[in-house]
């Protein structure tokens, strides 16, 4: 059974149902939403990963709990339960660092940029397991359909989160490695990338470096 995948859908749930009482919601958008400002300038490096818990309305909870439920439960299938959680995480954070980087002054909230990272660890999955045919038929129309969409939304959504979202969950599941399929040479390069990666969006949007 997909456990962490119910586990992520309740906690998503959870803190919707709290943020609908009374003033609440504008209290967690203030506290825990992605917010480069407060990020960058007060140091609130948790907003990174809150902020993929937190929903704008039912519709956009209901969205991404279904997507997760679809997306989670085939990717903890096939990655086993830490490695997903550790992706779902991963992917999370990649995805607000890319968004706090060049969408300079937006609140970003959802767990889109984390399911994006799922789809990106089961492109990773099928091309590590040779799924040739449901990589090109299944994983990437939806992978570009869905940015179709984002892009389209005229800012409504956050297109640079899933984008992020995506690469770091091709990254890291090559990090972590697909059982029996990954040799330690790419898992190693898997790292490495991946630590690049993160630490250029992070010098990037902390203004290190332009």
């Amino acid at each position: 059974k997909p456990i962490i995948t119910y586990i992520l859908i309740a906690l998503n749930v959870l803190i919707f149902l709290y943020m609908m009482i009374g003033d609440n919601y504008s209290k967690m958008i203030e506290v825990f939403a992605v917010y480069k400002p407060y990020i960058v300038q007060r140091g609130q490096i948790y907003r990174l990963l809150t902020g993929a818990f937190l929903h704008a309305n039912i519709f956009h909870l209901l969205f991404n709990c279904y997507a997760l439920y679809v997306i989670g439960s085939q990717t903890e299938s096939f990655m086993g339960k830490t490695k997903y959680l550790f992706i779902y995480l991963f992917s999370a954070i990649s995805g607000s660092l890319l968004s706090i980087t060049l969408n300079q002054a937006g609140v970003s909230i959802g767990a889109s940029g984390a399911i994006f990272g799922l789809m990106g660890s089961l492109l990773y999955f099928g091309y590590r397991v040779c799924l040739g045919n449901v990589i090109t038929s299944q994983i990437i129309p939806l992978i570009v359909l869905n940015l179709i969409v984002g892009f389209a939304s005229g800012g409504q959504i956050d297109n640079f989160a899933h984008i992020g979202g995506l690469i770091g969950g091709i990254l890291f599941t090559m990090a972590l490695g697909v059982k029996y399929k990954s040799s330690r040479s790419e898992m190693i390069n898997g790292w490495l990338i991946s630590l690049i990666f993160i630490t250029f969006l992070v010098l990037i949007s902390f203004g290190i470096i332009v």
